[in-house]
């Protein structure tokens, strides 16, 4: 590892306390490198009362971000701690990621939202994501999600709940999950042939008592200056308003979730449109042509499959089915 920053700088002698150095003395931004009292390898943002950041805290493997607490003391301070020595190479290259997003912000607040946006966009990268801009496909998942929150759950819930239900970018079970009941969204061309693609033995598997819904959303690449065809950016900007209408407070969660599925706002998707097509919702229950962990043979796992629509025409229903079940489970 090159110009390893922790290389020279020694560990404190006290409890409690960092031995830290300034990353660049002509930053506007006060980052330090730093060493905990046990050795720990450490990024450090410190920045004043009224720049707290709008992103919740991503997790990732290895890594600690926390926002201490500092009773009386009007700065804070945003600590990126490595817990696993042995990814010190791969925490070194997130830092500078991180330095470099940041370089670019014109006030301590963007400063450090853009610090927690790249983070989430590590969230997205070692869940198995690409680490650029997000490919057509990528795009035509996140669209699906973003048109069934908009759509099927901002309407019936409280926008926070709303968006705390959606649980996809977080590499959740399911793409919503509502106490007992749960929402799988597949986003597929409508020219394409008539299948969706199922990426483990685990999607659309039911716990006890719980209802799942699939919701297959058709969406077709279109010719950008079509008056109907819109990017990924503009499904996002749309939601995020109606969110905002609803309620403010809900928007710095919204915010994480669009980072942590690998969507940054600063990456051009305008050439790249899209068209929706019919949507059909399924209702998982019974026969319904599924694999599931309890029909795999012992030792057999990480299944892909494909499912066939038109086997699935039984298990059709109306949209107000997913609309009853979420009113029901918000009156319970």
């Amino acid at each position: 590892m090159n110009d390893d920053p922790w290389a020279d700088l020694g560990t404190p002698h006290v409890e409690d306390s960092i031995n830290a150095k300034r990353v660049d003395a002509n930053s506007p931004w006060n980052v330090f490198w730093g060493r905990t009292i046990d050795g720990a390898c450490l990024l450090l943002f410190n920045y004043s009362a009224g720049s707290e950041p709008r992103h919740s805290l991503p997790a990732l493997k290895g890594l600690e971000i926390t926002t201490p607490a500092r009773t009386g003391i009007d700065d804070r301070h945003l600590i990126f701690t490595l817990t696993d020595p042995g990814k010190r190479d791969l925490f070194f290259t997130l830092c500078k990621d991180i330095l470099s997003a940041i370089s670019t912000a014109e006030t301590e607040n963007e400063a450090i939202n853009l610090a927690l946006s790249r983070t989430w966009r590590w969230h997205h990268l070692l869940r198995g994501g690409s680490g650029r801009r997000l490919s057509p496909s990528e795009q035509k998942g996140l669209i699906g999600e973003l048109i069934v929150l908009q759509r099927h759950i901002l309407p019936l819930l409280s926008a926070s709940d709303a968006v705390a239900s959606w649980q996809g970018p977080l590499d959740g079970p399911k793409d919503f999950e509502l106490g007992q009941l749960a929402v799988e969204v597949k986003a597929r061309r409508g020219t394409a042939t008539p299948y969706i693609e199922i990426s483990s033995e685990n999607q659309l598997a039911i716990p006890e008592l719980s209802t799942l819904f699939l919701l297959v959303v058709n969406l077709d690449g279109a010719p950008s200056d079509s008056p109907e065809a819109q990017c990924v950016t503009d499904f996002a900007n749309a939601l995020k308003l109606d969110i905002s209408n609803r309620d403010e407070g809900a928007i710095e969660l919204f915010e994480s979730r669009l980072a942590a599925s690998g969507f940054l706002w600063t990456d051009d998707y305008s050439d790249v449109a899209w068209i929706e097509g019919e949507n059909r919702l399924l209702s998982v229950c019974g026969r319904f042509p599924r694999i599931t962990p309890a029909s795999l043979p012992l030792g057999v796992n990480r299944v892909r499959y494909s499912i066939s629509l038109q086997e699935c025409e039984p298990f059709l229903v109306e949209f107000d089915s997913l609309s009853r079940a979420i009113t029901r489970l918000d009156n319970d």
